[in-house]
């Protein structure tokens, strides 16, 4: 559990330094976005409507009550990806939707 903390941690931080963050109004800005970082992780994303799908139940879940561990599961069953992209995904998903949500 720590190293999966330490590792969406690390994505978090990426996404910082990416310049991920854009205006709530802009949707479609922060969805093309999540996508190209996503995409620049190496995460294999086949479905663009999917992805964002996935991204959001991802923080509906930790927006609910869930827990890391839980979102990280949801993501790897929802999906064929090794720990390492289920990580980026989620870390991702949290930094671009529900940054609220991130390990302090």
């Amino acid at each position: 559990m720590r190293r999966r903390r330490a590792m969406l941690t690390a994505v978090v931080a990426v996404g910082l330094s990416m310049g991920l963050a854009t205006p709530a109004s802009a949707d479609e800005a922060l969805d093309q976005a999540f996508l190209t970082a996503v995409r620049d992780r190496g995460v294999p994303i086949k479905s663009n409507a999917k992805a964002l799908d996935l991204a959001h139940a991802t923080c509906d879940l930790l927006n609910g009550g869930g827990s890391v561990d839980e979102a990280l599961s949801n993501v790897k069953s929802a999906t064929k990806w090794s720990d390492d992209d289920a990580v980026n995904f989620a870390g991702l998903a949290a930094y671009a939707y529900c940054p609220d949500k991130l390990p302090q």
